[in-house]
């Protein structure tokens, strides 16, 4: 949709005639069909199709119908209606990314996340609690999760329904008469209605902010119900014969535009200070964890959550750290996130899907042993992901951490520094000690030979994702028992920090 048209100009184009629809209706139910099977069949891509409208334009009846035309086990349509207690518990856009589809299938969303954006603009800003500020916010943010998950494979196509308010007055009187569509009408649809000119302007105004290359809007006459389900069933078959000219291509890019920005300081793994006796580790270790302990415990921690990413080398003692945290938790409290190679149903999706899905409620911890910086990291130096996929994730890292401190999630992030040297003697404990030698992983082995690219790209990864928000705590990690007590110690302070 171009910048400044108006929504009104949709309703004057030609629309088809009955004997024109009866014919074209049966070429286009089968070419969807079978642009839906070619698209399961490659599992190249996933389409996500968002239809919204103004109130009474018509848009459960044209998904509904859309949904007719398609074969059900490789669609799902999803409604939305006001967060609910699970929903409330995570950050706005959790919603919408446990919902994603794999390649291969379409999803068609009910307003998805433009519903609250709508709203907040048309002026319902106090029940959507949306200033203009965040009205700014959630427009950025939309673009930037679009133009994520395009670049990721899938196809956003977007749709919007249009009348005009004489035909939207009759709609909304019929439905109202009749007690079984009564409760179709919301009392924000009547507000809507009142304030049919202002509403149509500022919804105007968000599609224009909101269209892009990317994910363009279509904007459909819905005065007709033949004409909006045809068009709208054009469109998204559009989509999905398209795909492929949709996903912009990567452009290889310059590993040295990252590389020249990063802070070239060598990792300190030595920590300061003589070793510690037994006995003063089992002391403040128990400190440490009856103060993590009590900080859970506080009243105002069940307005918060924690989620603490740990890198590092491999055996730099992310295992260990974690299980001295979760020793002062209540088991009911927490759960650890493993994170390795992604397996077939996480690779179908974006790369953030699987960790937008194990984001925890208020009150509760999620450690994950790796994270998403594995795209920065492993992804980028072993080749899995191309330069120009790994240099956006930055920005979009970034963003994600922020939404979830925005959400009042404690963000905290650890790399366990370790030098080669301890790193060859601790796998050589490993293969002597028959209790840890399935943490003995070939790859291990493979990953040792990257030391040096491994290095770079956690010198990238810091000096690019260390933000006010989510700062990382470097741990110089050859003496494990220091490290343990800095991430304990590191960890107290960021939660006691957030609930002071």
């Amino acid at each position: 949709m171009a910048t400044g048209r108006r929504l009104h100009e949709a309703l004057s184009g030609r629309r088809l005639t009955r004997l024109e629809y009866e014919h074209a209706l049966p070429r286009l139910q089968d070419a969807l069909l079978d642009a839906q099977f070619t698209l399961a069949r490659s599992r190249k891509h996933a389409v996500v199709m968002i239809v919204t409208g103004i109130p009474a334009a018509g848009r459960s009846e044209v998904v509904n119908e859309l949904l007719g035309w398609l074969d059900p086990k490789l669609a799902t349509v999803y409604g939305f209606h006001a967060p609910n207690d699970v929903e409330r518990e995570r950050p706005t856009l959790w919603r919408y990314w446990r919902l994603l589809p794999p390649k291969g299938r379409i999803a068609i969303l009910h307003g998805g996340w433009y519903q609250d954006l709508l709203l907040g603009a048309a002026g319902l800003g106090v029940k959507t609690g949306s200033s203009p500020a965040q009205l700014r916010q959630g427009v950025a943010r939309v673009r930037q999760l679009e133009q994520m998950l395009v670049r990721d494979g899938m196809v956003v196509c977007k749709v919007h329904l249009h009348v005009a308010p004489a035909t939207q007055k009759k709609r909304l009187v019929r439905l109202q008469a009749n007690k079984t569509t009564r409760w179709r009408v919301t009392q924000e649809d009547r507000w809507l209605a009142r304030h049919y000119r202002p509403v149509e302007r500022a919804f105007e105004r968000t599609l224009a902010a909101t269209d892009q290359p990317l994910a363009p809007w279509h904007v459909v006459d819905g005065t007709d119900s033949q004409h909006r389900a045809f068009e709208v069933g054009r469109q998204l078959l559009a989509a999905v014969q398209h795909a492929d000219d949709a996903v912009p291509r990567s452009r290889n890019a310059s590993k040295k535009a990252v590389v020249s920005a990063a802070i070239r300081a060598r990792f300190a793994t030595k920590p300061a200070g003589d070793a510690l006796s037994d006995e003063e580790y089992e002391a403040e270790l128990e400190r440490l964890q009856g103060r993590l302990a009590l900080l859970s415990r506080r009243k105002r921690f069940e307005r918060h959550a924690v989620v603490a990413a740990f890198e590092g080398m491999d055996a730099a003692g992310k295992g260990g750290a974690i299980r001295r945290i979760i020793a002062a938790l209540d088991a009911r409290q927490f759960r650890v996130v493993p994170i390795s190679a992604p397996t077939p149903e996480e690779l179908a999706r974006p790369y953030l899907w699987r960790f937008w899905f194990q984001l925890p409620p208020r009150g509760h911890y999620t450690l994950f042993d790796r994270s998403w910086y594995g795209r920065v990291l492993v992804e980028r130096v072993r080749g899995f992901a191309q330069a120009p996929d790994w240099q956006r994730a930055y920005d979009e890292i970034n963003e994600f951490e922020r939404q979830l401190a925005e959400h009042r999630v404690i963000v905290a992030k650890f790399w366990l520094a370790v030098s080669r040297e301890q790193q060859l003697e601790r796998f050589a404990e490993r293969d002597r000690n028959p209790l840890k030698r399935f943490k003995v992983d070939p790859e291990d082995r493979v990953n040792r030979r990257h030391w040096a690219a491994y290095q770079r790209a956690a010198q990238d990864m810091l000096a690019r994702t260390d933000t006010p928000h989510a700062p990382w705590t470097i741990v110089p990690a050859d003496d494990k028992r220091r490290a343990r007590l800095t991430v304990l110690r590191a960890l107290g302070d960021c939660i006691e920090a957030a609930l002071d």
